[in-house]
């Protein structure tokens, strides 16, 4: 196992939510290593620099307890390697990581990064607090749930304001009753409800959906390529396919040329396409519809299976698709081909 240690520093001034305050992450890794630091804002690239002989510097401004991920990319790895993101949550106090990679070997070798904080502001100690009560604990099982829904519970109740505790939430909300999320949710200010952590709270509070032909598709939100909400509900009036794919998926890809198909020859006939996407990787997603010359409008959370959208209508395998009326009610399920063509046909021509 190759170790390599890092010390980051990652300063915020201001205790408000929403407010902005400059920030510096600084490292030296502890062999001369090269390759290139990837800054993430949670799920936005905001900037990249070099590794040079194992020392490199960033300043920005981040807004509220948000997460900062980044993403190490070392130059000559193989390909074959994956070097994850590790995420800390910029504060009042500055952070200060000691970082080592661990070796983990399945289809593919992954050097998962072991994190030890030497300093941290006040949220991020409450919250790795958290976690280490949470350790062992299993949402699947009645008293494990029971457990820990009392732990997250608690720690909430502490939290300052309500972006800290949709954070919470929004980690461990399978521990926590659907009527309890919701009314956390509701009496949460506009802005945060808005935020990633808000809409994953939302969601979470919904009752799993099995999708019936016949009845309303639920409402749903997610972030589009360029970070801003969209809403089913703002396509209503329109006949929608919802089509679940992601760039890793070669049945998708395979449809994506009859998607492309249909889009063109019903686009003018109140017909429209909701892509959303099971990725992880921003770049991969785009590619991918770069690459396909997909048009069409296009969410996701990059969150892979966990999708929120995908979770709560249960969606087990893509592609997958729902075909809605002008009102949101289902009239259709996984259409693909000629399938979708003839029904499209049907219903707009």
């Amino acid at each position: 196992m190759k170790k390599i240690m890092l010390f980051l520093a990652v300063s915020l001034i201001s205790n408000l939510v929403f407010a902005q305050a400059k920030f510096e992450i600084s490292g030296k890794y502890k062999t001369p290593v090269n390759g290139m630091l990837k800054v993430f804002y949670e799920d936005k690239l905001v900037d990249s620099l070099f590794v040079v002989d194992g020392k490199f510097k960033y300043t920005g401004k981040a807004e509220f307890p948000m997460a900062v991920n980044l993403w190490v990319d070392f130059k000559n790895l193989s390909k074959d390697v994956v070097v994850p993101s590790f995420t800390v949550y910029v504060g009042e106090k500055p952070t200060i990581l000691e970082l080592d990679t661990v070796t983990n070997k399945s289809f593919r070798t992954f050097l998962l990064t072991k994190v030890n904080f030497l300093q941290r502001n006040a949220f991020q100690g409450e919250f790795d607090k958290l976690k280490d009560e949470m350790k062992g604990l299993v949402s699947s099982k009645e008293e494990g749930k029971k457990k820990g829904q009392e732990i997250v519970l608690s720690f909430v109740e502490k939290s300052r304001s309500d972006i800290e505790k949709s954070i919470l939430l929004s980690w461990y909300k399978n521990f926590i009753a659907k009527d309890k999320l919701k009314a956390f949710y509701e009496n949460f200010s506009e802005e945060v409800k808005n935020t990633s952590y808000g809409i994953s709270v939302k969601n979470a509070a919904l009752t799993k959906y099995k999708l019936k032909i016949g009845e309303l598709l639920p409402s749903f939100s997610q972030k589009d390529p360029d970070g801003k909400m969209l809403n089913i509900a703002d396509l209503k009036g329109k006949y929608v396919l919802v089509d679940f794919w992601a760039s890793w998926c070669v049945p998708c890809r395979e449809e994506n040329p009859n998607l492309l198909k249909a889009y063109k020859k019903f686009k003018d006939k109140n017909f429209e396409i909701l892509g959303v996407s099971l990725d992880t990787k921003k770049d991969a997603w785009l590619g991918a519809i770069s690459a396909d010359g997909l048009t069409w409008k296009q969410v996701s959370d990059l969150k892979g299976w966990e999708n929120e959208v995908a979770s709560m209508f249960s969606i087990l395998s893509v592609p997958a698709s729902v075909l809605i009326d002008k009102e949101g009610r289902i009239i259709a399920l996984n259409l693909r081909g000629e399938a979708l063509d003839k029904k499209l046909t049907e219903i707009l021509l």
